[in-house]
């Protein structure tokens, strides 16, 4: 997980019944006035906030720190559902690379030998593509 934040990319995970869910740890914060409502996400923070839906509370917001359970972006908002979406077709080019291309017979060792496969790899894919969308003839 931190190579992915790292790289600036957005995690979406669905939830299954383990017993923080059931409790609902992952609800947001809640006050006498009523759900807290989101008010954005910090990536370098890795944490998102909160606040009170009158700001009468004091304090009126607080940060989040991210996990499993809070993610930077709520769930059952529509940007998280539109990326939810796209993890199907990440999650069948990740199978394609590695059971069509070679990505999962790893014979190296080392870190930087197993980027430099993965990266052959990810290269070789795209110049395939590049090579069948050139391969159309053009229309005169």
């Amino acid at each position: 997980m931190p190579s992915a934040i790292h790289r600036s990319t957005v995690l979406t995970l669905m939830l299954s019944a383990s017993a923080s869910w059931t409790r609902g740890k992952h609800l947001p914060p809640v006050c006498e006035h009523g759900g807290w409502t989101f008010a954005g996400s910090d990536a370098k923070r890795q944490a998102a906030k909160w606040r009170c839906p009158t700001g009468a509370c004091s304090p009126a917001s607080r940060w989040i720190k991210a996990h499993r359970l809070h993610t930077l972006i709520p769930r059952k908002t529509l940007r998280w559902k539109q990326l939810y979406r796209l993890r199907g077709s990440v999650e069948r080019e990740n199978g394609r690379l590695k059971n069509e291309w070679g990505l999962l017979p790893i014979r190296v060792r080392r870190i930087e030998r197993v980027r430099l496969h993965a990266d052959l790899t990810i290269l070789a894919r795209l110049a395939s593509a590049l090579a069948s969308v050139r391969a159309v003839p053009l229309a005169a």
